[in-house]
Formats: C-alpha cells, structure tokens, sequence
C-alpha cells in the first residue's frame, strides 16, 4: 500500500463530485504514542489471526483532541500492514454512503453503498476501515455500514462513549 496515495485520497473529486474524505495528516502532530502503541498492540498481537478475524477499536472524547490524528499517524506507520485502508467520514448517514460510493467509483464497482461494503466484506487481505467523527449516529445506525464477514479491522473515532457497544470498554481509550 503507498502511503502517498493513501495521504492524497483526500485530495481528490471524482466525475459525480463525490469527495474523497481521507483528511491530511497535521505536521504539528506530536505525542500520543501510548494511543498509537496501544492501536498496534491491539490489531498486531495476534497477526496469526489478523487476516481471518475482525477486530474493533474505539477511540472517544471530547472534540479536538487529537482522535483523527491519532488514526492517521497509526495508518502511516503500519501502512504496510494493511492492503487496504478506507477512511470513512462518519458524520450523518449521508456522508458514509458519500464515502462508499468514492470506494466504488475507485474500485469500478456498481455505486451502491451495498456494493462498496460487499466487496470490502469480501476481501482476504488484512484491510482496515476507520470510521471518522461518529458523534451522533447511534451505535446500531454506523454498524449497518460495517461490511459483511469476519475479516478486516474497524476503528472508530467519536465523541460518544455509547459506541462502546461496538467494541467493549477493553478495546477503547478515552
């Protein structure tokens, strides 16, 4: 996976306008290294198992304190561990179904959002979908947008300690 087409996904506007929605990392990102050394630890313990079962992770609280970043710097300094890396603006409803038709039109698929995430779904390699900004949609409302299966990896950023549900609070950090 090239890092520099993962960092400039979010540079681009497909022929519907559809936006990409992978934001750029901030240069003035410092720290938050036990975050980042936690993330590893939780999605690389087991690599034995990594590719063949889907692991969660949420990372909650208050706005602007670094969740995004924290992600962006964990996808640039594992980007070879992941074939694929497809980051989900998870504001509203509309704007994961914005998201997932991006992932069609880059993958030539029907642009459904059902299409996007069976495809995902249906991928062997050791992928991971981050769900950005999920404050207000409640827990069951972002996890109809999880693909299909057992594989793959789902981090979610949020303000919402509720999206707990998803993942427990052993595989969470405030």
């Amino acid at each position: 996976l090239d890092l520099l087409q993962i960092i400039n996904y979010g540079n681009r506007t497909t022929s519907d306008g559809v936006i990409s929605l992978m934001p750029n990392p901030s240069t003035r990102f410092t720290g938050r290294t036990e975050a980042i050394a936690k993330l590893k630890r939780h999605f690389f313990t087991n690599t034995k198992d990594a590719v063949h079962k889907r692991k969660f992770f949420l990372l909650y609280g208050m706005g602007g304190i670094g969740k995004t970043q924290i992600c962006l710097k964990f996808v640039e300094e594992m980007n070879d561990s992941f074939s694929q890396v497809f980051w989900v603006d998870a504001t509203s409803s509309g704007t994961i179904i914005q998201a997932l038709k991006g992932t069609c039109q880059l993958h030539g698929l029907d642009c459904s959002p059902e299409s996007a995430l069976g495809w995902i779904g249906s991928l062997k390699e050791n992928y991971i979908m981050i769900f950005d900004n999920a404050d207000i949609l409640l827990p069951a409302a972002l996890e109809v947008y999880f693909p299909p299966g057992m594989r793959g990896n789902i981090l979610i950023t949020s303000r919402n300690s509720a999206m707990m549900t998803l993942t427990s609070p052993q595989n969470s950090l405030e």
